[in-house]
């Protein structure tokens, strides 16, 4: 007769079995499946509350992806070689700050785009692929946090609310894709170097390495940067921690988990060579990485907290009271959201409410009230955790660094001596950190809460009451106090409005305007921060209680947090019909009549127009481009330091500058009665001027002579200089040339993006000048074969010296870095994924063996 097993607790095997009677996850989904049962929960949350892009033919509204789009054509034209110079705005720029070819070389890029393009097959909006990476950082995050709390729930938990978070949701909503490659991947990273610490594996290490890598895929810097900073921190303190407390083992288990990851980093970098060589050799020469002439003029470096350089990287700075958006996103107006009322005749209208410190922002940097308390909750209860105290450094970390000049304490050495930390914009965007550290906090709070029924903290669970009782309180202050809460707010709108009235009477205007629908929102917000917090900490002390089961407390918390996450995620979303993107890159009527023209040599446009088209002024977004127009404007946020040094100094409506750089054509919305514009189309809102004194791409110049940069800049600006006459050198080189005489002349047979023929015929030793970007990390000249050298000619352009005689001169860009980095690439890729496989092979091996 078998023994009867007697429970090792009975109390606990009853406390079980009422539990079950509630709800059980073990009764409805059998364990071998509750994995895949709820990843399937995260991607049916993906297609409820994104339906419109995967099944209503919808797209985000938002000028980035708009950019996005008109790089397309670009991309896909067809080419020769690998696209490596994008010649269409700014005179010129490499490829590799704004868009490339499909990566052949990289054996992993392309098993996880053909992964991506797979994902896409049912649907038919393209831009719907951008989210299939906040799905993957939700099944990331879910197994990083089922790692850590061994509770599937708690795991979906951390996986909804990390890819439903509004701060990380942002980069969809407006288009900055790329951040979302990287972020994907930060759980699997971490998850990877836990279970290397833990036990290291073959399989592990290739895992590592491959996230890493594709974290690096879409190659923003800034976001890389952050998640290898993050790492850092990770390893110095646990090394440091464990030295203090005297556990000799951890030391040695973090020193040779930190080996393991540097080497996949190392390797990492490797495979992802081609982006980090091209983006190196062009940042010195970018606004990213060098000062401003401004500032060189002004005797204002970098290192000076009123310089150019370092207000131009800090103009978002967050704000220490901004803190307050954590809890109530709508603390200072949120940002974009739909009025719909009396002002605009009950027609949806977007508008943009917030009035904190920086400049504009789309959205709060939201992250779940209920998430953020327990979050902090786990700081406290479960604080000799040393990953809690990681992620609460971390979080701390990030908040202070995020605040930029606000807080110049922390900030400012960070800034100015820690490396490569000044080429970066934005903050605020440090926050994405803390963004991804408390889900987990909070699911390990969620943890420690499930624990307690074991545990037994009275002074805990006194927190957990309190703060039941405290929430419910303020809740009802709110209700009750809700048109004072309103007036309050109201005059603090008011007050702002106020204090910019000068500056912008418009602005101002609007938020009076708004006051009532800002103060409405704002309340609404305040309501339900405290019932969602007074609901789920009151279901927590039920559990405590015995009174609710832990897997329909789970439940139920989820439920809250989504409904709270998705509420404010989808105020910021601005649905347009896709083929209304498509639509937009019908060719206008000023790219119908260049196109006729039909140039037989290369020039440039200039759209100058202000009533907000595309491609026009202030709206360019790139968009002539698209058409394979070379745009003299454009949009990116790293143009060429040289071109921004000429919008700086000399502003863009100046026609000396047109002349020397190949502005032939202007489109404007007015007359343009300027001598030297020939009138040769228009219409009800476009004028189309030729520019009849432009000088051709290529020319040559009568003589060479020594001058400052910024004097040089002053002489455009003053149409002091003839472009013909004189072309200015700013260093210490020096060479000889001779006058051309009429026989001279310059003719392009050929103009790609990488590559250009000229034929040129050349009187004496004449300087023949090149009106596009100077940058010599790839480009080189050849004169029938023999290399020349190219020297860099008024502040930014280039220039060759061509021996009397007909010649045939060729200017090719291809960086040997590129070269190298590409054959690297594809070595190291194949090697992983080959790695990887032995590595699964070697452990079902030893899982049959054993």
């Amino acid at each position: 007769m078998a023994k009867r097993k007697t429970p090792k607790n009975n109390s606990e095997n009853s406390i079980d079995n009422k539990d079950k009677k509630f709800f059980s996850l073990d009764n409805i989904i059998p364990v071998k499946f509750q994995t895949a049962a709820l990843l399937a929960i995260i991607l049916i949350m993906f297609f409820a509350n994104y339906s419109p892009i995967y099944f209503g033919g919808k797209t985000f509204q938002s000028g980035d992806i708009v950019t996005s789009k008109s790089l397309s054509s670009y991309v896909e034209q067809e080419r020769e070689d690998y696209t490596l110079w994008y010649p269409y705005i700014f005179c010129g720029m490499p490829a590799y700050g704004l868009a490339t070819d499909y990566k052949w070389f990289n054996v992993i890029w392309v098993g996880m785009t053909t992964v991506r393009d797979a994902f896409m097959i049912p649907f038919s909006v393209d831009y719907a692929k951008w989210s299939f990476y906040l799905i993957l950082l939700g099944i990331n995050m879910f197994f990083l946090v089922n790692y850590l709390t061994k509770n599937k729930l708690i795991a979906l938990f951390g996986g909804l609310s990390t890819s439903f978070s509004t701060g990380i949701v942002l980069f969809l909503l407006i288009g900055h894709v790329t951040k979302l490659t990287a972020l994907a991947f930060f759980p699997l990273i971490y998850l990877m170097i836990l279970k290397l610490k833990e036990k290291p594996k073959l399989r592990d290490f290739a895992l590592l390495t491959i996230a890493i890598q594709m974290s690096f895929q879409g190659w923003h810097v800034q976001i890389i940067y952050y998640t290898i900073l993050s790492i850092g921190i990770f390893f110095l303190y646990n090394i440091i921690r464990s030295q203090v407390i005297k556990q000799k083992d951890e030391v040695v288990k973090y020193f040779k988990t930190g080996i393991m990851y540097a080497v996949a980093l190392v390797i990492a970098i490797l495979i992802q060579s081609d982006n980090l060589t091209q983006i190196y050799e062009y940042n010195p020469y970018s606004t990213r990485g060098t000062e401003s002439i401004l500032d060189k003029q002004k005797a204002k470096p970098k290192e000076s907290d009123d310089s150019e350089y370092y207000n131009y990287h800090t103009n978002w700075s967050f704000s220490p009271q901004e803190v307050l958006t954590f809890i109530v996103p709508s603390y200072y107006g949120f940002g974009n959201s739909t009025y719909k009322g009396e002002l605009s005749k009950n027609q949806e209208v977007e508008v943009n409410t917030y009035f904190g410190q920086m400049m504009t922002v789309d959205v709060a940097m939201y992250m779940g009230v209920v998430v953020f308390f327990l979050g902090l909750f786990a700081i406290y209860a479960d604080w000799r955790n040393p990953y809690v105290q990681f992620l609460a450094l971390l979080s701390a970390f990030s908040l202070l660094i995020s605040f930029g000049r606000t807080f110049s304490l922390v900030f400012d050495p960070m800034f100015y001596y820690f490396p490569y930390f000044s080429k970066f914009r934005v903050p605020s965007m440090i926050l994405v950190l803390m963004q991804l550290s408390f889900p987990i906090l909070a699911s390990i709070g969620l943890k420690k809460i499930l624990d307690l029924r074991e545990t037994k903290n009275k002074s805990q669970e006194k927190i957990l009451f309190y703060a039941a009782v405290s929430f419910t309180v303020l809740f009802i202050i709110v209700l009750i106090g809700n048109q004072a809460l309103a007036a309050s707010f109201k005059e603090r709108v008011m007050n702002y409005a106020a204090s910019i009235r000068t500056a912008s009477s418009q602005r101002a205007g609007m938020y009076n305007a708004l006051s009532d629908y800002m103060a409405k929102m704002f309340t609404n917000d305040l309501m339900v921060a405290f019932g969602a917090l007074a609901a789920t900490f009151w279901l927590v002390n039920a559990y405590l209680k015995r009174k609710l089961g832990k897997d329909i407390m789970l439940v139920v918390v989820i439920a809250i947090v989504m409904f709270d996450l998705l509420r404010i995620d989808n105020r910021g979303a601005k649905y347009q019909n896709d083929q209304n993107v498509d639509n937009l890159f019908v060719a206008p009527d000023y790219v119908k009549v260049l196109k006729e023209k039909q140039d037989d040599q290369p020039y440039r446009m200039l759209n100058l127009k202000q009533d907000g088209s595309m491609g026009s002024f202030r709206a360019n977004q790139n968009f002539n481009a698209y058409f394979y127009m070379q745009d003299f404007y454009g949009y990116t946020s790293i143009k060429p330091r040289s071109y921004q040094d000429y919008l700086d100094v000399v502003g863009i409506f100046n026609q000396t500058m047109w002349n020397m750089l190949n502005v032939k054509y202007l489109v404007i919305d007015k007359a343009l009665p300027v001598p030297g514009m020939k009138e040769i189309y228009r219409n009800d809102k476009t004028f189309i001027y030729e520019n009849t004194n432009v000088k051709p791409r290529a020319y040559f110049v009568d003589s060479v002579a020594i001058k400052e940069n910024y004097q040089f800049l002053l002489d455009v600006k003053n149409q002091k200089f003839d472009p013909e006459k004189v072309a200015f050198v700013h260093g210490d080189e020096k060479f000889d040339i001779d006058k051309p005489d009429s026989t001279a002349y310059v003719t392009f047979k050929e103009y790609k993006d990488e590559k250009m023929i000229i034929e040129a015929n050349a009187s004496g030793n004449n300087l023949l000048f090149l009106g596009d970007t100077y940058f010599p990390k790839g480009w080189t000249a050849t004169i029938d074969g023999a290399e020349t050298e190219i020297y860099k000619l008024n502040h930014g352009f280039r220039g060759i010296v061509v021996p009397a005689g007909k010649h045939n001169i060729v200017f090719k860009y291809l960086p040997q870095s590129f070269v190298i980095s590409k054959y690297l690439a594809l070595i190291f890729s194949t090697g992983m994924i080959g790695l990887l496989i032995f590595g699964i092979f070697l452990d079902i091996r030893k899982k049959r063996i054993g």
